[in-house]
């Protein structure tokens, strides 16, 4: 394989970065692993035992000279799901279905590779599902756990040829954090197929042996960026960093200045570990403020240096945004904005979890865009950082939404705020991310009903997250049954609208509880869709409402009294018209996605209704922003 080398053509520009796999985050020069792997099913366990992972085995697999019994390779697709329509390779070679491939539980994936412009750096990776242990000429680098959230590896030295081994293990385990991949053997009602393996990008960054590791900030009165450094030889006081601000851009503007507003500096100070961090605090003046209507954001480098010369530097963008909750109201930078958001499921034609095309994540925004929305949530799952940079680039609004598990065990719990520190690693210098959700709908949450342990729990995470990630909504269990939780967000697919009318009512006049059994059995057999949205003794009157789910016309589960897409969404706009107490509304959903057929556009992005003239007309003017 030959890496694929990604520049960056103006270093002081915001433009011209979707292409890299982290567009907030971008080291020069980068290389990327993509193409043709070789894959190896191991449902025996052999792998480990038979020591694939070292040099003189990888050469062999790769190059088809591996002989043992029962043994099988095949070419795949990186970075792909294993299930996805573009490894259908593995599927007509194994006579596996792509539902079946998450039976083979273990999946060896080999590649070799050779980077002249790189001696030493960090090899990244965006995503594997689930556990991945990576090995790089025979040596293991380490292990992770989580299928949404990045990972990477110091790499002292490359060879001239380098053979790169990766184990992912996968299962249908409910105690995953998997969202709305399916825990059975197969999709059923809104689960769907699984998405094993790579599926986000591989690169590598040339770094040296002492180099920053990460880059994170914290948004409260004034912006606190971190940079974390760490290094393989021995140091002494003579490292530095540099944070430069540069003046802000738009997206499609032309207003790139190369001399930074400001600079500041500091001394890394390491521990017993070579471990370093340095933290600078920037008041919030500096900054311009961004929004859907002017998203602007301000380039940023972090420059590492070593006795006055630089070492190392990363190529960052930050922005702005203060959003806040006032009388029932949400306000983004002191103005009321009124949410007009799709659910987004983030799946995609022969991709599966990812764009063949990435330059999708952007045409997807620009399609919702268009049909009259200003931001969407993310559906149990962790986007792509490229989807991000376009919501930041474009002005457009994300829930951001951690995946579910589904066996209720304070385990699991503990597993998903694990993931979720690695998420807002990665995303917080994002702005277009404004709510941060927990659960969804009491997924994994089951026990709550009968345990006031589970409630503390769940009212604990909610504290935790809300003091360590300032400057965000936090909703504790989307849709229903909450505890504690900035927004009073309600999921309904209600079928007559007389009855939605009803509850938006009694939501506005205050109601946030009613009978749990009654309606969750009722829901349970068909006959309501709708939960109380608060559990006995936790109602709050004073958080702002929206209708984080409904619609979901053409799906055959939610039956509605309209003919028409365009018959059910002017009359679920002109309802929400008459209570502009509630806030904003999630319409479900962007595309159709697999048995749900109930998108706005269709699966491949065509739409299927004309909706920003009905929002137009049928929202009052004061809240369409």
């Amino acid at each position: 394989m030959d890496p694929t080398e990604l520049t960056l053509k103006n270093i002081y520009s915001i433009e011209g970065r979707g292409h890299f796999p982290r567009p907030d985050c971008i080291r020069l020069p980068s290389f990327n692993l993509h193409g043709q792997w070789i894959m190896a099913f191991d449902k025996q366990n052999r792998g480990i035992r038979l020591q694939w992972y070292n040099k003189e085995n990888a050469g062999k697999i790769i190059s088809g000279h591996y002989i043992l019994k029962g043994f099988e390779s095949y070419p795949v697709e990186v970075p792909f799901p294993l299930e996805a329509d573009v490894n259908s390779a593995i599927h007509v070679k194994s006579h596996m279905a792509p539902d079946e491939i998450i039976k083979q539980k273990r999946f060896w994936y080999f590649c070799s590779f050779g980077v002249d412009a790189i001696k030493s750096g960090r090899l990244h990776f965006g995503a594997c599902d689930y556990k991945a242990t990576v090995w790089l000429n025979g040596r293991c680098l380490g292990f992770h756990e989580g299928g949404y959230t990045p990972f990477s590896f110091f790499v002292p030295e490359f060879e001239d040829i380098n053979y790169l081994v990766v184990l992912v293990e996968d299962s249908i385990s409910p105690s995953q954090i998997r969202g709305k991949q399916t825990f059975l053997h197969k999709p059923f009602l809104v689960w769907y197929t699984n998405s094993s393996g790579i599926w986000q990008d591989v690169w590598i960054e040339q770094v040296a042996s002492t180099h920053i590791t990460s880059l994170t900030c914290t948004r409260d009165a004034a912006v606190c960026f971190a940079m974390s450094v760490e290094s393989q030889e021995n140091v002494r006081n003579d490292i530095t960093v540099e944070l430069k601000i540069f003046a802000s851009q738009v997206f499609g503007k032309r207003s790139v200045l190369k001399t930074p507003v400001k600079v500041y500096r500091d001394i890394v100070v390491f521990d017993v570990f070579k471990k370093g961090q340095v933290v600078i605090e920037v008041p919030l003046s500096l900054f311009d403020v961004w929004s859907p209507s002017h998203p602007a954001v301000h380039p940023i480098q972090v420059v590492l240096k070593k006795a006055g010369k630089e070492i190392d530097c990363i190529h960052s963008y930050f922005g702005r945004r203060d959003v806040t909750i006032q009388n029932g109201r949400i306000l983004l930078n002191k103005k009321n904005i009124y949410q007009r958001l799709l659910l987004n499921q983030g799946y995609y034609p022969e991709g599966l979890y990812r764009p063949v095309d990435t330059m999708q994540y952007k045409s997807d925004i620009e399609i919702m865009k268009s049909l009259g929305f200003n931001g969407c949530r993310i559906h149990q799952k962790i986007e792509d950082p490229r989807f991000l940079y376009w919501a930041d680039m474009v002005g457009f609004l994300i829930w951001e939404e951690m995946p579910s598990y589904y066996l209720p065990l304070q385990k699991n719990m503990q597993r998903l705020y694990a993931q979720l520190q690695e998420v807002m690693a990665r995303d917080c210098m994002h702005p277009s991310i404004i709510t941060l959700v927990l659960y969804n709908e009491s997924w994994g949450l089951y026990s709550m009903f009968f345990s006031r342990k589970v409630h503390n729990s769940v009212v604990e995470l909610f504290d935790t997250v809300k003091s360590q990630y300032h400057g965000y909504l936090i909703i504790d269990n989307s849709g229903f049954h909450h505890l504690k939780s900035d927004i009073t967000d309600i999921h309904h697919y209600l079928q007559r609208f007389e009855d939605i009318e009803e509850l938006y009512k009694r939501l506005v006049d205050g109601v946030r509880e009613a009978p749990l059994w009654t309606h969750f059995f009722m829901m349970i057999l068909g006959k309501e869709n709708i939960q109380t949205p608060y559990l006995k003794g936790y109602g709050d009157t004073t958080s702002p409402i929206i209708i984080s789910e409904m619609g979901g016309f053409g799906f055959g589960i939610y039956p509605s009294e309209a003919k028409t897409l365009e018959e059910s969404f002017q009359k679920h706009c002109s309802i929400l018209s008459k209570f502009p107490q509630i806030q904003g509304f999630c319409y479900t959903q962007f595309t159709d996605t697999f048995q749900e057929t109930n998108g706005v556009v269709t699966f491949d992005r065509r739409p299927k209704a004309k909706l920003l003239p009905i929002m137009q007309k049928a929202l009052a003017k004061h809240i369409f922003w």
